[in-house]
């Protein structure tokens, strides 16, 4: 088995166990924000097109359609782990932002903070999932 593959294999196996946690234990927000990185995992890999050689525009656009949902529900949650779901994921997008405007970032770099913030992002909304409150009063303050 290639490197390639298990890398392939490790990430489909972390967000399907974040969506499965989500599911199990997480409320509202955290089915929401897993079933936002599985369409946005899904979307990816439509839109793959190289060697992350060139700045990936497909996946930017993904990435920033992911960004907005995380936004959102950063601002009307009332936990904290959207804060930094939302933050990890900015970071994925200055990455993109980065390779296009210097073109002489690597694609070894590219590729490895793209996986970075990635990883990052899902274990924060498993993290999410996994302390959700059993009841989660509306206008709680956040924790």
């Amino acid at each position: 088995m290639a490197i390639h593959e298990v890398r392939a294999f490790v990430w489909a196996a972390t967000v399907i166990g974040v969506c499965a946690v989500a599911l199990w234990r997480g409320g509202d927000d955290e089915r929401l924000a897993a079933v936002g990185l599985l369409g946005g995992w899904a979307l990816t890999m439509l839109t793959y097109r190289s060697q992350f050689q060139h700045t990936e525009w497909g996946i930017l656009v993904v990435d920033a359609a992911l960004l907005g949902l995380l936004i959102w529900i950063a601002l009307r949650s009332g936990r904290y782990w959207p804060l930094f779901a939302a933050g990890f994921h900015l970071l994925a997008i200055v990455t993109h932002i980065a390779k296009t405007v210097d073109q002489t970032v690597g694609a070894w770099a590219y590729i490895t903070a793209e996986i970075i913030w990635g990883y990052l992002l899902a274990f924060t909304i498993g993290y999410g999932a996994w302390t959700a409150p059993a009841n989660d009063p509306a206008g709680a303050t956040r924790r």
